[in-house]
């Protein structure tokens, strides 16, 4: 109390205590909020840039969110420069935790993609992820948001998150083995953003690193299926 009183009688400028941080919430961290189209739902995060409804119209549903793309979260499995995998795994984390820090302002018309998943559009996430290295621009079967290829070109230049230790020009994204019906892995172009679906014929054994291009424009990424990515996980993803 008088060293607080003396800093208000001479105005020495005394460094003030910090206030402590709140408490983290009580149960998952990972349950939080977005405003849907105007109404705020509950929601559950799986990772950077998808998340399960649960609440509103389309509670129980999956989501994927458009226009850009984090890291896979369920284990170390990219490569590419002088990154390890176990370490893009935690840049993929750190997306996750940077997109439940807070609610974000979303929009769907309803529609969907392959998996079912309800296609999402929270622009202000994908501004903040990108700028920050976390994500990169991923444009299925469209153009590319401008804004964010600019984002991501300087963040590129600084060498933010995922590009601190590598710059490579194509990012592989899933794998799928061929099993006898052919494959198609999926590539993203650092250059334009834009997605490439590219087939294949070569069957995938657990664990596998498939790496695409070369060394310094390529990058690579360990072949692990659904089934296995949170169940009976292989070793590699331990």
């Amino acid at each position: 109390m008088l060293r607080a009183l003396l800093c208000l009688i001479f105005l020495s400028g005394c460094a003030s205590t910090p206030t402590p941080a709140p408490a983290p919430a009580e149960g998952d961290p990972n349950l939080g909020t977005i405003t849907l189209n105007g109404k705020v739902v509950d929601i559950e995060w799986d990772d950077g840039d998808s998340f399960k409804f649960l609440g509103g119209p389309y509670t129980g549903d999956g989501v994927r969110l458009q226009g850009w793309n984090t890291l896979e979260s369920y284990g170390p499995v990219h490569r590419w420069g002088d990154w390890t995998a176990k370490e893009l795994y935690g840049v993929a984390k750190e997306s996750l935790y940077q997109a439940r820090r807070q609610s974000w302002d979303c929009t769907t018309d309803g529609k969907r993609d392959y998996y079912k998943r309800v296609l999402v559009s929270c622009p202000e996430l994908g501004i903040d992820l990108v700028s920050k290295g976390l994500a990169h621009v991923y444009a299925f079967k469209t153009e590319a948001d401008p804004q964010l290829m600019a984002l991501q070109r300087q963040a590129r230049i600084d060498r933010r998150g995922m590009w601190e230790k590598g710059l490579p020009e194509f990012l592989v994204t899933s794998l799928h083995s061929a099993e006898g019906k052919g494959g198609r892995n999926s590539v993203v172009s650092t250059r334009t953003g834009q997605w490439d679906g590219r087939a294949h014929q070569d069957e995938y054994q657990l664990c596998e690193e498939i790496c695409v291009e070369d060394a310094v424009r390529g990058s690579c990424m360990v072949y692990v299926p659904y089934t296995n990515r949170y169940r009976d996980q292989p070793d590699c993803l331990k």
